[in-house]
């Protein structure tokens, strides 16, 4: 498949934000793309959040929804400190494709060591993180609204919230059965299975390696792709939003 998107475009955006807020990083070279990771700290003692886009190259809006809640400079309203991973897959996004250059869905090669360059960077780059709550943003091509995923032991919840309030934004999915997972019929995912459950799984994707190693709570935010680009990734934001006001809660 050709390219349909150039991903200078994205470093050009990531390289115009603010450099005495946003410290961005090169963490090497995969297929000829760099890839780059941000930081803010503001203060050692603060929590980190940790934000992820783009791990799928045919879901475009959730790399915009991050880079334009980068851009929107809203971040600056929480004390907490920032770890972003905007688009994990730039060779899938430049030819709008779900798989990296091996042909291999990068979101399920987390469970052991693997060849798959991308899955083991970002191991490499959480490797002895904590993380308050991660926000890992997807799109779906079958939804009919939108959907959030939330992994967490136990109570508090927040999903409830945060679909209420994305729901000002883009219709949610009433659908009992989503990607084969129960809901709340809400537009609502709660994975609060056993841990055991989760290990048996042969096949991790990115989030179960977070939850086991660097976040108790695991938050997948994910919109209808048939929507305007402009309103999913509105979405998005509108999901990071209410995450922050829910968990971390105190502002500047």
């Amino acid at each position: 498949m050709g390219r349909v998107r150039d991903y200078s475009e994205i470093v050009q955006r990531l390289r115009a934000l603010p450099r005495r807020e946003w410290h961005l990083q090169q963490a090497g070279k995969i297929w000829g793309y760099p890839f780059f990771y941000l930081r803010r700290r503001m203060d050692g003692h603060a929590p980190t959040i940790l934000l992820t886009a783009g791990i799928h190259g045919e879901e475009p809006g959730s790399v915009e929804g991050a880079l334009r809640w980068l851009e929107s400079g809203e971040w600056a309203k929480w004390e907490v400190n920032w770890f972003v991973l905007p688009c994990i897959n730039p060779y899938g996004w430049e030819r709008n494709q779900r798989r990296n250059a091996q042909r291999r869905d990068i979101n399920r090669q987390f469970r052991n060591v693997s060849d798959c360059p991308e899955a083991e960077l970002v191991k490499r780059l959480v490797k002895d993180r904590r993380f308050l709550f991660t926000l890992d943003l997807h799109e779906d091509v079958d939804a009919t609204g939108y959907y959030l995923y939330e992994l967490r032991q136990e109570p508090p919840f927040v999903g409830e919230r945060i679909v209420k309030a994305v729901s000002r934004v883009i219709p949610i999915n009433h659908e009992k059965v989503i990607d084969g997972s129960q809901t709340t019929g809400l537009g609502l995912i709660r994975r609060a299975s056993s841990v055991e459950t989760l290990k048996r799984r042969r096949r991790w994707p990115m989030a179960y390696h977070l939850f086991f190693n660097c976040t108790g709570h695991i938050l997948g935010s994910e919109t209808p792709i048939h929507f305007p680009l402009e309103q999913r990734a509105t979405a998005h934001r509108a999901a990071l939003r209410t995450a922050l006001q829910a968990i971390a809660g105190r502002r500047r």
